[in-house]
């Protein structure tokens, strides 16, 4: 009978540390698959539509910097014909013919689509980096420094306000870095390579889209800086992502260095634009203080209404009470009304 219990002890006491290990698992499982993408129309208009804030970016801003940079963040594209060209296209030729199976799978795996891969890549993101700073040893919670990334805790802290707002600066920088590689693709209509070179195969689905500047480097410069300034400690697998969708467009037999060039460099004149006003549009006092909270109590109990408080030992600040709260920073509507305590 003992041994018997014992051995009943044993199974769940193994089978608990089972269920632990697999509850302390951070990793995150993709479950998702995305087949290869080709566009069900080329929206050769497509840059002439409405931008998301005219005071942020628009084609004449953006073609602006582009063409009255010093020196020039792109010169127009050689010619097909050019020497220079030639030896471009030789050589996507030169490395189609010894991609390895590795090479295959990261164009297998960017066919999915550069809009559906970033924003899954950043869903991986929001969901690792959606940890709550543990107290210190004053019982007090240390919030992320986003000059200090990598510290305990890691900056961000991608709860949904974060991520809210990481993912609608994403999605509209894209949208319009999109919009201008839509721009410059139909001024210079420049083929792909595999239009130009009946040798150099299309490893993703074939189109007719202009290849100068490669939207898909377009897309990688944009990417890679946001979410550089978003997710900071991630920046090694932002870089390596950004990198692999530059290489798959140059391997699949969509762009040669120069497209991709071009594209990299105009994608990241957009970022900036976004970046700048990510840097001012009071994000960093969403947080607020302790005098600021204790407004917001008195203000609803003076309403007559049930303040948040937190159940946990020790109480836990609250989390962005004032992101909704924060006035655009350019030209947009108030989001709402601060209390007097944080004007």
């Amino acid at each position: 009978m003992i041994t018997r219990n014992l051995y009943r002890i044993t199974q769940t006491a193994f089978a608990a540390g089972l269920l632990l290990l697999a509850s302390c698992n951070k990793d995150i499982e993709d479950t998702e698959t995305l087949v290869p993408q080709a566009p069900a129309a080329l929206d050769e208009d497509a840059a002439n539509w409405a931008p998301v804030d005219a005071s942020v970016m628009t084609i004449e801003k953006i073609t602006g910097i582009v063409e009255n940079s010093t020196p020039k963040v792109f010169n127009p594209p050689a010619d097909v014909s050019s020497d220079a060209y030639k030896a471009e296209l030789a050589a996507v030729k030169d490395l189609q013919k010894n991609l390895t199976k590795e090479q295959r799978g990261v164009i297998e795996y960017w066919s999915g689509g550069g809009v559906l891969r970033w924003n899954q890549i950043m869903r991986g993101m929001v969901a690792r980096f959606n940890l709550p700073p543990e107290p210190n040893a004053v019982g007090a919670y240390p919030a992320p420094d986003a000059e200090n990334p990598f510290s305990d805790p890691m900056f961000p802290f991608a709860n949904p306000p974060y991520a809210a707002r990481a993912y609608s600066y994403v999605s509209v920088a894209q949208y319009e870095a999109l919009k201008a590689a839509w721009h410059y693709m139909y001024q210079y209509n420049r083929p792909a390579p595999y239009k130009n070179d009946s040798e150099i195969k299309a490893l993703m689905p074939e189109t007719d889209l202009p290849a100068y500047p490669s939207p898909d480097a377009v897309m990688s410069g944009v990417s890679v800086e946001m979410l550089k300034l978003l997710f900071p400690a991630a920046v090694e697998e932002i870089t390596k992502k950004a990198a692999e969708q530059r290489n798959a467009a140059l391997w699949s037999g969509k762009a040669t260095t120069s497209d991709i060039a071009a594209g990299l460099a105009l994608g990241k004149s957009v970022a900036n634009l976004f970046i700048a006003r990510a840097r001012g549009d009071g994000m960093g006092a969403a947080g607020g203080n302790k005098a600021l909270w204790q407004a917001l109590v008195d203000s609803c109990t003076k309403r007559g209404e049930l303040a948040w408080k937190s159940l946990e030992t020790p109480a836990r600040p609250p989390m962005l009470p004032f992101f909704g709260l924060r006035k655009d920073a350019t030209t947009g509507p108030k989001m709402g009304s601060m209390p007097d305590a944080a004007r």
